[in-house]
C-alpha cells in the first residue's frame, strides 16, 4: 500500500493544530496502523515526526542514506559517538560511516532506545505477555524490511532506534526494559542531515514497553510525500 495524502489516518485535530504551530511544513499525516511499518524519503533539511497517538505504544525506525544504502544508521555509531544509550533532543542518529543521517530536534518524551534490536518472527514465537501468548508471522525487523522494499531499498534491516522505549542498564550489568512512560501525543521530531529513506514501524511486541494492547504510529510528513506501508500480516494471509 502506497499512499501520499492521508485521509482518516490523521490524528485529532489538537493534535494537528499544535504540530502544526511546532513545525508548520509538517502538513501530512499518515497513521501506521499497529504491527505494521512505513518507509519514506527525506530530503537533507526537511523534518519529519514520530508521534504515539494513544501513548506507550513503541515504533522502531532506521535509516538509510538513500544514494549508497550501504551507509546505514547505526546503533552501536550513534551511542559512541553521542556518548550514551538513551538519545533525545540536540543528539543525533550516525551512520555505519560515522556521519549523522537524522539529528533530533524537538522530544515531548526524551526517552528511546538504542541497546536493543527489533522484534523479529522467532522472538514472537511462543512469546509469553500479560494476557497469554503471542504468535506472530514475523515482527518490526519483518515489517521494515518490507516497507523498505516497497520503497526501494532492499537491504538488511540493521539494529533500530526503538522511540519512546525505555531501557536501562542495572548493577552495570544486566538490560532492564520498562513500560514506556511516552503519554498520548507524545512526539519526537528529526531532521535529515542527509538525503535518506527512513522507515517505521509499531512496535509488534506484546509485553513490558508497549503493553498487550498494541497500537499505531503517527508520521507527520513534507507535504505530498510518498508512504509505502507494509506489514507481514498481508503476505502471511492474515
Amino acid at each position: 500500500m502506497t499512499r501520499s495524502t492521508a485521509s482518516s489516518d490523521v490524528v485529532g485535530d489538537r493534535d494537528r493544530k499544535a504540530g502544526y504551530a511546532r513545525h508548520p511544513s509538517l502538513r501530512m499525516h499518515h497513521r501506521i496502523p499497529e504491527r505494521s511499518g512505513a518507509a519514506f524519503g527525506v530530503d537533507s533539511g526537511e523534518t519529519f515526526s514520530v508521534s504515539t497517538p494513544e501513548g506507550r505504544q513503541v515504533a522502531d525506525l532506521v535509516a538509510f542514506v538513500r544514494d549508497d544504502p550501504d551507509e546505514r544508521f547505526s546503533q552501536s555509531y550513534t551511542r559512541d559517538l553521542n556518548g550514551r544509550i538513551r538519545i533525545s533532543t540536540g543528539d543525533a542518529l550516525y551512520t555505519t560511516a560515522g556521519e549523522a543521517i537524522l539529528e533530533i530536534i524537538d522530544d515531548d518524551c526524551g526517552v528511546h532506545d538504542v541497546l536493543f534490536g527489533p522484534c523479529t518472527e522467532w522472538m514472537l514465537t511462543d512469546r509469553p505477555h500479560a494476557e497469554g501468548v503471542q504468535n506472530e508471522p514475523g515482527g518490526c525487523r519483518e515489517n521494515l524490511a518490507l516497507a523498505l522494499e516497497a520503497a526501494g531499498v532492499d537491504e538488511r534491516v540493521p539494529d533500530t532506534m526503538n522511540v519512546f522505549q525505555e531501557s536501562t542498564v542495572t548493577d552495570q550489568t544486566y538490560f532492564d526494559v520498562r513500560e514506556s512512560p511516552a503519554e498520548p501525543g507524545d512526539r519526537v521530531t528529526f531532521e535529515a542531515a542527509k538525503d535518506a529513506v527512513v522507515a517505521v514501524s509499531a512496535c509488534s511486541a506484546k509485553g513490558v514497553a508497549s503493553g498487550s494492547d498494541l497500537g499505531p504510529i503517527d508520521l507527520r510528513l513534507p507535504e505530498g510525500t510518498a508512504v509505502h506501508e507494509r506489514s507481514v500480516r498481508e503476505t502471511d494471509g492474515e
